[in-house]
């Protein structure tokens, strides 16, 4: 049984104000106002279990598309006569950013901010839910690994989504330099989630006994996503998004030592040892820089201590034993000197290495028909300045549960049987 565990990086969820619908909508039907009613009561009941990252993954996903079904109606005419809404510049909404927290809060009056940001709010849930199946237990069954997996698979796909779809979508709109709604933030997001759900492809690959060759490049690959994460972040204010840059060159420099690991291994399978000494070499070399990243990480305020989890002990492990196994062949078997030059790594998995799950969004409710949409008098409101309620930029921070991060090996060991 191969176990692997997980440290994750998790930045806050985004908070924001109280919605109405019905301030300049003027609802005039029965439908039309039981349509705000309920857009109120699920977007509550929806950010109140983003909170809790150990609900099931389909009852935070009813909830979604319940709320996005209705809230459809703000953005596309569900009579047909035009191609949007005329709903979808009537209402205002405030929210902070996930790097910010209360520092800053952006309010925009567009439907569609609203739908971009509680979609990316949605797919942080799910990477924390991640985060809490993966920190549970010492032993996690197969259902909880594929949990692991499959929550963050569908989470990259929700990021990709907002960056290639919606955000196109938004006009004229002034944001926070480190807004969640900048492309490359969500794209930072989005490598992150590829890179930690390959982490459990690669636990299963190990697991398998699959060969060296395919465990070093599906590492390097993983590699590869958490390096391009960290590059998304080098135009930002350190200050803001340096904790997170760590991360994201941790995990690079980590799994980047692995696949030469699993490389040095190989070039050992096949007598090369002037390669399979130089491989090892590299991959100390890249270990220590690995544990360099863990030391600043921890140094960060509120981080935890990677260097000392079992995610980087195990690596360290892997390394020693590597080197001393390489070196004992050596020095009975061949008696070669390590290469001077270093051989490239096998950049093209042959398998194991999967896109982001695909997001169709829920299509509209069919409360919101096209009588109910004209039962929203909005002339009403026409060449009046837009009142701001007095407590509409009432944002309180998220009260999240807390997912236990930098426990003893014992307790938080993520084992993928």
């Amino acid at each position: 049984m191969f176990t692997i565990n997980h440290w994750f990086h998790r930045n806050p969820l985004k908070s924001t104000a109280a919605v109405s619908f019905d301030h300049r909508t003027s609802p005039s039907s029965t439908d039309a106002m039981q349509i705000c009613h309920q857009l109120r009561q699920i977007r509550l009941e929806l950010l109140q279990s983003l909170c809790n990252p150990t609900l099931e993954t389909p009852t935070v996903r009813d909830l979604f598309d319940k709320y996005i079904s209705l809230l459809s109606g703000f953005l596309t005419a569900p009579d047909g006569a035009s191609d949007d809404s005329k709903l979808r510049y009537t209402t205002k909404f405030y929210w902070t950013d996930s790097l910010t927290k209360l520092d800053t809060i952006t309010d925009v009056q567009d439907a569609q901010f609203e739908v971009c940001c509680m979609t990316l709010n949605v797919a942080m849930w799910y990477t924390k839910h991640a985060a809490y199946v993966a920190s549970k237990s010492s032993t996690p069954s197969d259902k909880d690994a594929l949990d692991v997996h499959k929550s963050l698979r569908i989470a990259a796909g929700m990021f990709k989504y907002v960056m290639d779809v919606e955000i196109r979508k938004l006009h004229n709109v002034k944001l926070p330099a480190c807004s969640d709604v900048n492309e490359k933030i969500i794209a930072a997001y989005y490598y992150s989630c590829l890179g930690e759900f390959h982490e459990v492809t690669l636990a299963r690959a190990i697991n398998a006994k699959q060969d060296n060759t395919l465990i070093s490049s599906i590492s390097n690959q993983i590699s590869q996503y958490f390096e391009m994460g960290g590059q998304q972040l080098t135009s930002f204010d350190d200050k803001v998004v340096g904790q997170w840059r760590m991360y994201f060159g941790l995990k690079a420099k980590f799994y980047l030592a692995e696949a030469r690991a699993y490389q040095a291994l190989e070039f050992l399978k096949k007598n090369d040892a002037p390669n399979a000494l130089r491989t090892a070499e590299e991959a100390s070399k890249v270990q220590q820089q690995a544990a360099n990243f863990c030391e600043q990480y921890s140094k960060t305020k509120g981080a935890g201590s990677p260097q000392r989890h079992p995610f980087f002990l195990q690596l360290d492990s892997l390394i020693r034993r590597v080197q001393s196994t390489i070196e004992f062949e050596n020095n009975v078997m061949h008696h070669k000197r390590a290469a001077t030059d270093l051989l490239p790594l096998d950049g093209n998995p042959m398998h194991g290495i999967l896109p982001a799950e695909e997001y169709i969004p829920a299509k509209l409710n069919s409360l919101f028909s096209a009588d109910a949409y004209r039962a929203f008098d909005i002339g009403r409101n026409v060449g009046k300045a837009y009142k701001e309620d007095k407590h509409a930029r009432d944002v309180k921070e998220a009260h999240e549960m807390p997912i236990p991060q930098g426990m003893p090996p014992s307790e938080s060991a993520c084992t993928i049987a």
